[in-house]
């Protein structure tokens, strides 16, 4: 059974990049939006089907984890206490990045848009602060398990 679910998540994988690589592709070279050409703000034509695509891998990813993890804590009940743990770090570090946001409306002339409001810039802001929190964390870490290596024996 192991080896089935391992063959058919490697095509799996596979057929995402695909999909990834050619929406990316297209992307880049599959024309703008009408009225936006030569213009700073050129919009290319499947930017909303990129996201739309971006939202099921999300919501996809997001429901594999959580199936597994159910899974996994029912069939080992023990590792619930680092759950508690990584939820308990992920609060921390939402709370110092909400602490750190700002929500001042930007200076953009000629936007338009519905998004240059104080909630969605905080919301934004806390989001990159703690994606930054985790790029400094995984760096750290590579960091400590090269340097670790040496003063082991």
């Amino acid at each position: 059974m192991s080896e089935k679910i391992t063959k058919l998540s490697t095509i799996l994988l596979w057929a995402l990049m695909g999909l990834t690589v050619i929406f990316a592709l297209l992307f880049y070279v599959g024309g703008v939006v009408p009225g936006t050409e030569g213009t700073r703000y050129e919009e290319p034509r499947v930017t909303n089907s990129f996201i739309v695509f971006a939202y099921i891998l999300l919501t996809v990813t997001i429901l594999v984890l959580l199936f597994f993890a159910v899974r996994n804590y029912i069939m080992d009940p023990k590792g619930l206490k680092a759950v508690f743990i990584a939820l308990g770090v992920g609060a921390v570090l939402m709370g110092i990045a909400a602490l750190l946001a700002d929500n001042t409306v930007l200076n953009l002339p000629h936007y338009k848009g519905s998004d240059n409001v104080p909630r969605t810039l905080f919301w934004t802001d806390i989001g990159l602060y703690v994606a930054y929190f985790l790029l400094a964390g995984a760096f750290l870490t590579i960091i400590y398990s090269v340097v670790s290596k040496y003063f082991k024996k």
